[in-house]
């Protein structure tokens, strides 16, 4: 500790010492300053904040003349990038403004300008650190708390402009919520009118305001959990209230400038001006809205002394708060963000912190419509977390994992394929052990409830991460009926009696021979020439193909490249034998649902599949019943990301090549001579590449329009079933497809974006029946 405390008292009289010495180079010093600033409020140093904030003050009050805007630009980056410090860097900003009244008003200037700055770039999350920041700076004397009151006033104001998105408005709203619990107490004491106000204001934009996007956003239906999902404004909202009427007291906030409140109190005070909000345009973008996840409360943490905050408590909004941000801070790194996690939770023994951690993550998990990082990330912080705190956090892991199962029939299925793939990848590193007779009650349920599909594809997922004999030995006997199935090609053909046998004779022949594609391709004539190529043959041929590859994957990928040509040149005559393709896949590796993926994604890369063709396969009869698997709809969503790549890539061609000619031209504007066949050829070659580019978004348009087509006739055909035969529609079929039908939207949320005015029109019409059309509803909502 005390070498810590010397190691700090070292920084400071290093510069001390540079600056009597009149040799050190400006680098140097701002490298300096920008360390010992940055690291002022760390609990490792030793000594006390008060007593470091002391300590910094005098060596920075020596500086302000020679580097005033170096250290005004590393505090006001500390303000955006170290929310977890606010209030040591406002206390250090107070003192500062008590030695130095022009020092104070610059730095109140700079996070103004800064401000505007961040929202003009739609860096949201950093512009609301400034606000708190400027807030706080109430409290250490710095700004008038009228001038606050006001300044909040007007973020109300700006949520009642009129023709904008309500996520716009959403945003004002919320950032002036998430400022109070700092400054609340000096508003209700001091500006209590510019208080009432604001909350006023609140209250109608909250009365007014509409909240059809939230049941797309929920992880769960509304009967399938005890915990309320609610709207993120309505509830920070109710937690404010509480605070409120708790007179504004919280026990999170650490406020180190009450031990210098002798300093501070005749302060001279700047005065904060109002909030002029960016100008909304048809390009600008902002934050999705938000529900709140809640899998613990009060009952499920152990009796141990430890208390969980209710739902409506700010230490709970504020603490949630604070672990997002370690998470953000660190997300490239599991183990610097357990072990800032795991040190958080040791700062804060009265409260049960794992299992706050723990719900953090799995609402950040399952965010809709995306997860802020990688599931990757999440997957391995948990196992690192588990790592350091190996005598309670597994247990607390363990907890989440049962009660997640029990309401799994009640979740979104995109949230299911999340939980999938993260509890697969988990037990993977355990051996797969588990107590899996828990979940022994969903054996006889429909097997489109989401029970049974989270543990069916569980199980897949493990046996594709580890070996068949190792999963089908770890479960237990009652579990046969979702056992996976042992994943080997099927191969039909070496009975004599099987109507290909004698093709595929020929064809494996040809394959030994190493016969090229031209070979192929003259064997799978047609003998009437209109036909082109015969059906049958190449079914044929794909499965002999398949089977002669069928050792690795490796092996796949080279017979596909090596017979590119006849693949292309067969499924491009007509687009019959795409379908022959993809059911003689379908036929070979149904056992084996990754090779199906991969083989499948390798093929569209190949531009032998077109996508519509994949897509139009997977909703066809025949392949029903796979409807409740997962692999059908990554499948579908693949084919849909190629195609968006596809045009991202055409789009960023056509963009830099429009760019080259207007500068071009721009530099060969005062030029008499000027290469008029070069010019020519660019316009022509700019023609050209817009011409595809709107064929592809149209092509697109037309593709998103009929899987959301097919899911709406789909949904339609249960809900007409259900109802002639005199029962409730909300089935778990119903609610499955329906769940898929949602995550369409989600998952292309921005490329559907652009295309509602047509699919209102043209899909989404009057006939559409109410119980379908609220998806899209609620997908437009989104945004608008």
């Amino acid at each position: 500790m005390g070498g810590r405390r010397r190691q700090h008292v070292d920084d400071e009289d290093e510069i001390v010492t540079k600056r009597r010495r009149g040799l050190p180079l400006v680098d140097e010093v701002e490298k300096k300053l920008q360390e010992i600033i940055g690291k002022v409020g760390d609990k490792n140093t030793g000594s006390s904040i008060e007593s470091n904030l002391e300590g910094l003050c005098r060596v920075l009050q020596d500086d302000l003349d020679k580097y005033r805007a170096t250290i005004i630009d590393i505090i006001v980056g500390c303000a955006i990038y170290l929310p977890n410090k606010v209030t040591v860097y406002t206390t250090l900003v107070g003192l500062l403004n008590a030695k130095n009244f022009n020092f104070g008003g610059d730095v109140v200037e700079k996070l103004i300008a800064e401000q505007q700055d961040l929202l003009e770039n739609e860096k949201y999350c950093e512009a609301q650190n400034l606000t708190t920041f400027l807030c706080d700076l109430g409290n250490c004397r710095v700004l008038t708390i009228q001038s606050i009151g006001e300044y909040l006033e007007s973020f109300i104001t700006a949520a009642f402009e009129e023709n904008v998105p309500q996520v716009r408005t959403d945003w004002f709203v919320f950032t002036v919520l998430r400022s109070l619990p700092f400054i609340g107490s000096e508003l209700a004491e001091k500006a209590n009118e510019q208080l009432e106000n604001v909350f006023g204001g609140i209250e109608k934009y909250l009365e007014q305001r509409s909240k059809t996007h939230v049941p797309i956003l929920q992880v769960w239906r509304p009967d399938g959990t005890p915990h309320e999902q609610e709207d993120y404004l309505d509830s920070l909202y109710a937690q404010i209230s509480v605070l409120r009427e708790a007179e504004w007291k919280e026990k999170h906030i650490p406020r180190h400038y009450v031990g210098f409140d002798a300093v501070l109190q005749d302060a001279l005070q700047h005065n904060l001006p109002s909030f002029s909000p960016p100008a909304h345009t048809e390009n600008s973008t902002y934050p999705y809205p938000r529900v709140v996840f809640r899998i613990f409360d009060y009952a499920d943490c152990p009796e141990d002394g430890t208390v969980l905050p209710g739902t409506h408590a700010i230490e709970r909004f504020l603490i949630e708060m604070e672990i997002d941000w370690i998470i953000e801070k660190n997300c490239l790194s599991r183990k610097h963000c357990a072990k800032e996690l795991v040190q958080f939770a040791q700062e804060n023994p009265t409260i049960p912190m794992g299992y706050l951690m723990f719900e953090t993550i799995f609402a950040q998990l399952f965010r809709l419509p995306q997860s802020p990082h990688p599931q990757i990330f999440y997957a391995s912080l948990l196992l690192e977390l588990c790592r350091l705190q190996a005598t309670s956090y597994p247990q607390i892991l363990v907890q989440s994992v049962e009660l997640l199962y029990q309401r799994a029939d009640a979740m979104q299925p995109a949230c299911i394929d999340r939980l999938v793939d993260w509890f697969s990848f988990h037990l993977s590193n355990f051996q797969y052990r588990y107590s899996w007779k828990d979940w022994s009650d969903c054996i006889e349920k429909d097997s489109f409830c989401g029970s049974v599909a989270f543990a069916r594809e569980v199980i897949e997922k493990c046996r594709r991460l580890g070996s068949y004999d190792k999963i089908i030995q770890a479960l237990p006997s009652e579990f046969v009926r979702i056992h996976p199935t042992i994943p080997e090609i099927r191969y039909m053909l070496d009975d004599e009696l099987e109507p290909g046998y004698h093709k595929a004779t020929v064809f494996t022949k040809m394959f030994q021979e190493r016969r090229d594609a031209d070979a192929f391709l003259e064997e799978l004539q047609h003998e009437d020439p209109e036909e082109g190529y015969n059906a049958d043959d190449f079914a044929v041929f794909v499965t002999v193909m398949l089977k002669m590859a069928a050792k690795t994957y490796s092996h796949n990928f080279s017979a596909l490249s090596r017979y590119q040509k006849t693949l292309k040149t067969v499924c491009d005559f007509h687009e019959k034998f795409q379908e022959v393709l993809l059911d003689t896949i379908y036929s070979c590796w149904k056992t084996n649902q990754q090779m199906m993926m991969i083989l499948i994604d390798k093929l569209l890369k190949m531009q032998v599949l077109d996508c519509s063709q994949v897509i139009s396969w997977l909703f066809d009869e025949k392949l029903k019943c796979e409807h409740d698997r997962q692999w059908t709809f990554e499948v579908l969503n693949t084919a849909l990301e190629k195609l968006s790549r596809h045009i991202v890539s055409v789009e960023k061609d056509y963009k830099e090549l429009k760019e080259k000619i207007e500068r071009e031209k721009t530099e060969n504007n005062d030029e008499e001579m000027e290469d008029e066949d070069k010019k020519a050829a660019d316009l022509e070659e700019l023609e050209s590449q817009k011409e595809k580019l709107e064929s592809l978004v149209d092509f697109q348009k037309n593709l998103f329009m009929d899987v959301l087509h097919k899911f709406t006739v789909a949904l339609t055909d249960i809900i007409v079933k259900c109802e002639s035969e005199g029962t409730d529609f909300h089935t778990p079929m119903f609610n499955w497809v329906r769940g898929r039908y949602c995550q369409v939207f989600l998952w292309h949320c921005r490329t559907l974006s652009k295309f509602s005015g047509p699919l209102s029109d043209e899909l989404f019409t009057e006939g559409t029946d109410d119980r379908v059309l609220e998806c899209f509803k609620q997908f437009l909502a989104l945004r608008q």
